[in-house]
């Protein structure tokens, strides 16, 4: 009998499903839009219903278990989001309301965490023992895998890389401090800047992509019009790796890992991020554990997420 593992990402823009095997290739994959301004309610039942589509036709026997990945600040041991800023969820039993409609093994880590594992298990067929995958989205996430093991901290809250602080003064950001790096770095706030600056009377590509529509425009739309040499993308993206550069400085000071691995949509725009990224670091960070750390991208692209959370439910086999 063939054995697969069902992952869920969700993310503040969209949730995804897949099938997986224990190789991490999608056998099935369901993708619809979060809508988190709908409710956590609405948003969960989505994912019930997919969850039965995604499994359609196959024993629970064949089913190793569903794992969950989740933005937020999880409970993994309780199974609970404890919160999270972009869904909006606070105090949500999701391992018990999934166990209910499903009587099979459930998992729940953070998205971050999941795509690190998927990454470490996949990716560095375990070789590297200390890694830091970050997955650049509607927000910002970090996962951490030290000795070969996801790092949860004392409260399974560690590698919340997305907010730490970089600049005391800056904007409010959802999680409820200031100066996050995510509200330089999320998509979400790449968004909204674009669309100020735009307002203010900037001329610029950006909108004209949008088909003339500003709420049309997405950090892909950001991206387009940088590379046409747009002046106000290219000056979004600069400030983007920037502030990306400042936040890992310390990050890789701190926990001086082997190995930086980013996902998300986000990424696409590649070295209009990473080329000002890896500038800022070099000013910033010790100059041997800067040398040190190998800067990667998944090669797994949007679906790094799902298979992470998928193979969470494997997490003691070691084959």
């Amino acid at each position: 009998m063939n054995k697969y593992s069902v992952g869920v990402d969700i993310g503040g823009t969209n949730v995804t499903l897949a099938l997986v095997t224990k190789k991490g290739k999608i056998v099935r994959k369901i993708r619809f839009p979060t809508r988190v301004e709908e409710g956590k309610a609405k948003t969960i039942k989505r994912i019930i219903k997919a969850l039965g589509e995604v499994m359609e036709g196959l024993s629970l026997k064949s089913i190793e278990g569903i794992g969950i990945g989740a933005a937020g600040d999880i409970d993994q041991d309780k199974g609970i989001v404890r919160f999270s800023p972009n869904l909006f969820w606070k105090n949500v039993p999701l391992v018990r309301l999934i166990k209910k409609k499903f009587n099979t093994k459930v998992v729940l880590d953070n998205d971050a965490n999941a795509a690190a594992w998927g990454t470490y298990v996949l990716e560095t067929k375990r070789k590297v023992k200390n890694l830091l995958c970050i997955t650049l989205g509607t927000g910002v996430g970090g996962g951490l895998i030290i000795n070969g093991e996801i790092y949860h901290g004392a409260s399974g809250t560690a590698g919340e890389i997305g907010h730490i602080t970089v600049n005391p003064q800056g904007q409010k950001c959802n999680c409820g401090n200031y100066g996050c790096l995510e509200t330089y770095v999320g998509a979400a706030y790449i968004v909204k800047k674009a669309i100020k600056e735009i307002k203010k009377g900037e001329k610029s590509l950006i909108k004209k992509l949008a088909g003339g529509n500003l709420h049309s425009i997405t950090s892909q739309t950001i991206q387009a019009a940088a590379l046409k040499g747009d002046k106000l993308a290219r000056r979004i993206w600069k400030e983007v790796g920037e502030y990306l550069g400042i936040g890992l400085s310390g990050v890789i000071n701190l926990l001086n890992p082997e190995v930086i691995v980013f996902g998300g949509g986000v990424t696409r725009a590649q070295e209009l991020i990473f080329k000002p990224m890896r500038a800022e670091i070099r000013k910033r960070a010790f100059i041997v554990p800067f040398e040190r750390v190998k800067f990667t991208h998944t090669k797994f692209g949007a679906d790094l997420g799902v298979i992470g959370a998928a193979l969470l439910t494997l997490q003691g086999n070691r084959e």
